[in-house]
C-alpha cells in the first residue's frame, strides 16, 4: 500500500487579497482528495494545478462556508482523473477571495506517494 500524506494551507483572519502558493512535489505522487473552508459565511473560489496552467488539477471550484468544508473528489478533478504529479513539479494552489473577505481560509490535500 501507498503511503498517504497530506498538505495544508492556512491563511489566518480576513482576506483582503487573493494569495497563490507555490510547493515543489519532493516526490512523485497522486492527488486523491481536497478540502476547502473558511469560518465565514462567504464563498471564495479554489484552483489547483501548476504555474503554467492553474487549473490544471481541479477548475475554479467553491470554498466550503461557516467552517463546513467543500470537498473535491476524483469527479471533481480534471477530466475526472486523479492528477499524478511528478517529483519536482511545481504545484499552485490559488485562493481566489472575490472580495467576499473570507475568513481563516484552510485548504487540505490528501496524497498518496508514487
Amino acid at each position: 500500500m501507498l503511503r498517504k500524506f497530506t498538505q495544508t494551507f492556512v491563511i489566518p483572519g480576513t482576506l483582503a487579497a487573493n494569495h497563490a502558493f507555490q510547493y515543489k512535489a519532493g516526490s512523485d505522487c497522486t492527488l486523491l482528495h481536497a478540502s476547502a473552508c473558511n469560518t465565514s459565511a462567504n464563498a471564495g473560489t479554489l484552483k489547483l494545478g501548476t504555474v503554467e496552467s492553474g487549473e490544471a488539477y481541479l477548475a475554479e471550484a467553491n470554498f466550503g462556508v461557516s467552517s463546513a468544508p467543500a470537498e473535491f473528489k476524483r469527479a471533481n478533478f480534471v477530466n475526472g482523473e486523479f492528477p499524478r504529479i511528478k517529483a519536482g513539479d511545481v504545484v499552485q494552489v490559488s485562493v481566489t477571495d472575490h472580495a467576499s473577505h473570507m475568513a481563516n481560509a484552510c485548504v487540505v490535500l490528501t496524497f498518496s506517494e508514487g
